[in-house]
């Protein structure tokens, strides 16, 4: 296979997943600004120079960039346009398009109260949890969410399970408290609780056992070809699908409730060990690791050989339906971070201005988003070396 061809399955679907996402967090954004009466002068899809564009009645701009990373949406502001994940560039453009044009219907975003501001801030993380509720309820519709046995089928020699006593044909019931009718549930609790210990309750021979094992952490190439840093206990496991478990559309949203809330939590939880030192910041994934398994399940997809052409279509437009729905929470849980420049920022600001009735200073602002821009450039280097590491491409610059 080419190099060209083989990226497409890395770029495109990236494209897709992250334009989805983002753009939907500033629908969310768009959305609650208008509710409020807030003039919009844009609303971009991409980034960059114009392809086409169309005006609404509200003299609002919809426009499709030639750059198809995600979007922004653009507010009128009394000295300009305020952004929420839009590019400097794209605002002095914008900002210059108003005095050639009709300016936009409604009220600039500085005259909103800022309990309104708040809210249009947390549109767009709501947006995203939103997205990722409907997902998770239309797959358990659908798809079911079903129920299975996971047994025990083999245990390395000299694993943190064979010390811990655990034998093969062991019926997982429960771990850490949670039903273990999941195989998810168990890769989660396990894979993120290295050198930590996790209770199991196990079936053996009839009668329940009550286990602690401590997964050790290790590295490997998992199932994408991914190189991962994981906590493992040493089994092989086996399942058998119980019941489909197909819901009625009310279960199907309290399960997206509960499986977009367990995701937020295990977000937190992981942010706790990474602050802790209990994980390292690698834990973390940013663009290229995104791209990076996105491909790969692309790739392990499409070139099963013995499956028809349209079964392989369809497993990976579910696989990637799912995977948009844990973006969608990330991105979301990440935009509601205390940090100035994002969503979680402007609420800190707003609430600050709401109780004192005092706007912070314009220098602090701008210290404040100067610091955190530097912050987050280099957390975004350290992650992005990371990532590079786990998709085999620093092995591969190597070897050049």
């Amino acid at each position: 296979m080419s190099l060209i061809a083989e990226s497409l399955y890395f770029i495109i679907p990236f494209i897709l997943v992250i334009s989805i996402v983002i753009v939907i967090h500033e629908l969310g954004h768009y959305w609650a600004g208008r509710y409020f009466n807030a003039a919009v002068e844009s609303f971009s899809v991409g980034f960059g120079h114009s392809l086409f564009e169309t005006k609404d009645k509200n003299n609002t701009r919809w426009r499709l960039n030639w750059l198809p990373l995600g979007g922004f949406v653009s507010f009128v502001n009394e000295g300009g346009i305020i952004e929420n994940e839009g590019h400097p560039k794209e605002h002095a453009e914008a900002l210059q398009n108003l005095e050639k044009s009709e300016t936009p219907k409604g009220r600039a975003f500085t005259e909103l109260s800022p309990g309104a501001r708040i809210i249009v801030a947390l549109a767009g993380p709501f947006a995203n949890f939103i997205t990722a509720i409907v997902v998770f309820a239309l797959i358990a519709i659908f798809l079911g969410n079903p129920i299975q046995k996971i047994s025990i089928a083999g245990i390395q020699e000299g694993s943190a399970a064979e010390e811990a006593g655990l034998q093969v044909d062991d019926i997982f019931l429960q771990v850490n408290g949670r039903d273990a009718d999941q195989m998810s549930v168990i890769l989660e609790e396990i894979k993120m609780s290295s050198n930590d210990v996790v209770d199991l309750k196990m079936l053996r021979a009839g009668e329940e056992v009550s286990i602690p094992v401590t997964p050790r952490r290790v590295t490997r190439v998992n199932e994408i070809n991914i190189k991962e840093r994981t906590g493992m206990i040493g089994v092989n496991l086996q399942r058998v699908i119980i019941d489909e478990n197909k819901l009625n559309p009310i279960e199907a949203v309290g399960f997206g409730f509960t499986e977009t809330f367990s995701t937020i939590g295990s977000s937190l939880d992981m942010m706790g060990k990474i602050i802790t030192g209990k994980e390292s910041l690698q834990q973390l994934s940013g663009p290229v690791g995104i791209a990076s398994v996105t491909g790969n399940i692309t790739k392990a997809t499409m070139q099963q050989d013995d499956v028809s052409l349209g079964r392989r279509l369809y497993a990976l437009t579910i696989t990637f339906i799912q995977f948009i729905a844990f973006i969608s929470v990330a991105i979301g849980f990440f935009n509601l971070l205390p940090l100035p420049i994002l969503d979680g920022g402007l609420v800190v600001f707003n609430t600050y201005e709401a109780l004192t009735g005092k706007e912070l200073s314009e220098e602090l602002l701008l210290k404040t988003k100067f610091a955190t821009l530097l912050v987050l450039a280099a957390l975004f280097v350290f992650i992005t070396f990371g990532d590079f590491e786990e998709a085999g491409l620093l092995e591969l610059f190597g070897g050049l």
